[in-house]
């Protein structure tokens, strides 16, 4: 992100139980290349807070999907499919704007549901505690893996790459399926992620 462009990281602790519970899911991916993008910034994110489906992008958000598609200008994209999710349904607009592609919303894509707890301070959150009234950990690692699985298992596009817009939770289920490591930076709000795949396995890298 260009310097001044304020962004958050995706949280990882309780990652080890995301790579636990992948591993019960069928990964047969033939997709050798895809993008990943997470959704920009929301005030939920900036203040900290567990946030519901429909908040939107704040100002800095606007244009870190901006900058974005920017970093994705030269990029050649054939579909783009997306968490129905208001923060990542508007990245994904403001991405494939003038690009002659439409998103294609799938709700396996959304981000796990914290409906219990919208409203309140995340805090320390760990991925692993199961609060009332909110989707379970396995629920939904069940749900978004196998949702990205279906994804990768589609063959190579000649026209252009596959690209996911979602969340920070789906990021993390990804890592887990590919067996990436996540830094830092590749957890920000929207940094563009290319994965490719070789014979040594898989591999993640900000698109510049």
């Amino acid at each position: 992100m260009a310097a001044g462009t304020p962004t958050q990281v995706a949280p990882t602790l309780g990652y080890e139980a995301i790579q636990d519970l992948t591993r019960t899911i069928p990964f047969r991916p033939r997709l050798t290349r895809f993008i990943f993008l997470r959704h920009g910034e929301t005030e939920g994110n900036r203040k900290g807070i567990y946030q519901a489906a429909d908040v939107p992008l704040n100002a800095a958000g606007e244009a870190q999907a901006a900058e974005a598609a920017d970093r994705l200008a030269l990029a050649s994209i054939a579909h783009v499919a997306a968490s129905p999710m208001m923060r990542a349904w508007r990245t994904a607009a403001i991405v494939t704007d003038g690009r002659g592609l439409t998103p294609e919303p799938d709700g396996g894509l959304a981000e796990r549901y914290f409906i219990g707890l919208v409203g309140t301070t995340v805090g320390r959150m760990d991925w692993r505690d199961d609060p009332p009234a909110c989707e379970t950990l396995g629920a939904f690692v069940h749900r978004a893996g196998n949702c990205l699985s279906r994804w990768l298992s589609q063959d190579d596009n000649p026209d252009g790459d596959l690209m996911l817009v979602a969340h920070g939770g789906q990021l993390l289920v990804l890592a887990a399926l590919t067996g990436v490591d996540l830094n830092v930076e590749l957890r920000r709000n929207a940094t563009p992620i290319l994965f490719t795949r070789s014979t040594a396995g898989w591999e993640a890298v900000a698109v510049s």
